[in-house]
């Protein structure tokens, strides 16, 4: 045979060997996931992320068992999948590659409520009056003045301190801050709120009770019409017949009350009243004239009270600021 012909049917064997040849896979020795529980809330997502060995050995495909609780959407990396918690229960997630699988438990709770006092804390330019520790802290950075009580409590009265703003009305103090939670679920010893119990009858007279606002020894002036004066407070839910109000006072004439408002009995709930500061101006508020002795009504230019011998009033935020937009 000629050498040729030799040459060509070699080729023709080696090329049929390539043909029958089979590709040979690489088999995953395991799969792992990088949380084995995942705890979250309705509408809230996460990340897993799987590992298999050896790399590349195969992509991963993912399921859940039951996608009413929880779906799962596959990254495009082939490796990961972002989980999505649809309703409160509990389900599992399996990543699979090969012949392997990891799982993951999905735990879903009822989202929780939304703060409806939050957005108080997305202001800028703060003058705070009464605030507990950890909003202070969300809002530290945009307080132009801290005119919180600044000294501890003594007997039936907040001390006067220069940098203090609030004073109680009538001998009304019930004994340091309230417990349970703020308006902004925060609870703690730096966290209360100002509890106060009416020492008289019915009447709007001077004993009443509650808080007033004395700029007696601070500057106000720089607070302007666009402003707004925020307070949070409650009556108790076990009496019907407290009854609450904000009041104000000129600064120009001594003692003479310009405008009220009955803001009522809120049976326990926290509840915001909000102002914009160029209506209370408006009104007869004057921040711009200075404490003196001839004008007496300017140390209590502002007050929420409570009538009622007995009756309870809390007041947690308390302050003036500029509102984001």
């Amino acid at each position: 045979m000629k050498a040729s012909k030799i040459f060509a049917v070699a080729l023709a064997a080696l090329a049929l060997v390539a043909c029958n040849k089979t590709p040979q896979t690489v088999e995953v020795e395991k799969v792992e996931l990088d949380q084995k529980t995942l705890t979250l809330e309705e509408g809230q997502e996460a990340t897993l992320v799987a590992t298999v060995t050896p790399e590349g050995a195969a992509t991963v495909a993912w399921t859940v068992d039951d996608d009413a609780v929880a779906s799962v959407v596959p990254a495009n990396d082939g490796k990961s999948a972002k989980v999505v918690a649809v309703a409160e229960g509990q389900t599992i997630v399996t990543a699979t590659a090969g012949n392997k699988s990891a799982r993951c438990i999905v735990k879903v709770g009822a989202a929780t409520p939304e703060n409806p006092f939050q957005v108080l804390l997305e202001g800028k330019n703060y003058y705070v009056f009464n605030l507990g520790e950890t909003a202070f802290e969300a809002i530290k950075n945009n307080v132009k003045e801290d005119l919180r009580i600044d000294g501890e409590y003594v007997g039936d009265a907040i001390p006067q301190e220069t940098t203090c703003v609030l004073e109680i009305w009538g001998n009304t103090f019930g004994g340091g801050a309230g417990g349970g939670l703020n308006c902004f679920g925060h609870t703690g010893e730096n966290d209360g709120y100002i509890s106060l119990v009416s020492q008289t009858g019915e009447g709007w007279g001077l004993g009443c009770g509650g808080l007033r606002v004395c700029h007696r020894t601070v500057d106000l002036s720089a607070i302007t019409g666009d402003y707004y004066l925020a307070v949070v407070y409650k009556t108790p839910a076990n009496n019907a017949t407290t009854t609450a109000k904000f009041t104000l006072y000129s600064t120009n004439v001594e003692g003479a009350e310009v405008a009220k408002e009955v803001s009522g009995n809120t049976n326990g709930e926290w509840t915001l009243v909000e102002y914009k500061m160029s209506d209370l101006f408006s009104a007869g508020l004057d921040w711009n004239t200075p404490w003196n002795e001839e004008v007496k009504g300017a140390w209590y230019s502002l007050g929420l009270l409570i009538n009622g011998i007995g009756n309870g009033l809390d007041v947690d935020a308390a302050f003036v600021y500029e509102k984001a937009n």
